[in-house]
Parts: C-alpha cells; structure tokens; sequence
C-alpha cells in the first residue's frame, strides 16, 4: 500500500511538471524576479511607510508575491496573472507556505487599483502604455508604481535602481523604474 501511495505520488508530481512545461510553450514564458531586483522591491516598499495593499500583475507562478508576504506579514498581497494554471500552482504554493496571498486568475486590465498602495510590474514593453494609462486614471495620489526593465514612456520616474550589472544587450535589464501617482 505504501509503494503504491509513493508511485501515485511520483505521477502526480511529474503529470505536474509535465503541465507547467505545456503551459510555458503554450502560453509564453514568464519571467521571475530576480533575487537582486527583489530586494531593491522590499527596500522600495519599506521606504513607503504607509504601503498596506501590493499588487503585482503578471505575477506568474506567485514566486515575487509569495516573497513579499513572507518580508511583510502584515500587507495585504495580491497577484494577478492571466493564465489560470499559472495561478493554480502559485495558490497551491501559497497554501505549503502558508502565506495568505490573493491570487487573482484574471486580466490586468479587469482589475480595480484604486486600492492599492504599491503596484509592481514586470511586463513586455507593448503592455506598458495602455497599463500606464491605467495606472494614471485608477490609481490614488501617493500610490507607487515600480516596473522592471520595461518603463512608461509619458511618466517620469522619481527613481531607478539598477540591479544588474550591463551584461545584456537590453539597456535597461533589470533595471527598477519607481514611479509615485501624483
């Protein structure tokens, strides 16, 4: 019964590996936060005393959000990402980890940001001015916005942290733009 239980375990885990790798073809990848870009987010969020409510859209997997959570127990985390596998596994992960995160299977641009208090972006460059738009009808004075790589063209960034060394041939890779709704 237990060698049964064990094989039963092994062909779940592998039909779910088998499935996230169908769904990165299918559905394109879907880049992760990296450690360093991650740590200049919490510095970001812990200079906003007042930060209660994080969003990051396109969260994927939940990786960033999970990690957020973790940093700061006491804001309210709320991921979005469009492909409902994606947000299956991030859920999943949340409750292993045990952090209460609010994954969101939806289209960024069907979610309400009036609320939030820091959103975070890590997006492809067409996306960006119809967010940006977004952004700037939705979001209240104060709100922080921080995108990674990709910027908004007709706003200005009140900072840039540059967290990856200029390795790649994009010029702005890894590179952490803040924004602040006026």
């Amino acid at each position: 019964m237990a060698l049964f239980a064990v094989f039963f375990g092994l062909i779940a885990f592998l039909s779910s590996l088998v499935v996230l790798m169908v769904d990165s073809v299918a559905r394109g990848h879907d880049l992760a936060t990296s450690k360093r870009a991650t740590d200049g987010i919490v510095k970001i969020i812990s200079e906003h005393k007042n930060a209660r409510i994080f969003y990051d859209l396109g969260c994927a997997r939940g990786a960033l959000a999970l990690r957020i959570k973790k940093k700061f127990p006491s804001i309210k985390v709320c991921a979005v990402d469009n492909d409902p596998i994606r947000i299956y596994f991030a859920r999943a992960r949340a409750l292993v980890l045990r952090r209460n995160v609010d994954f969101m299977a939806k289209n960024i641009f069907d979610v309400n940001l009036k609320d939030a208090d820091v959103v975070y972006t890590y997006l492809w460059y067409d996306v960006m001015p119809p967010l940006e738009k977004k952004l700037q009808k939705e979001l209240k004075p104060g709100a922080i916005v921080i995108t990674n790589t990709s910027k908004f063209t007709g706003w200005k960034p009140i900072k840039e942290i540059v967290t990856c060394p200029k390795k790649t041939g994009t010029p702005d890779f890894e590179t952490l733009f803040v924004y602040q709704k006026n």
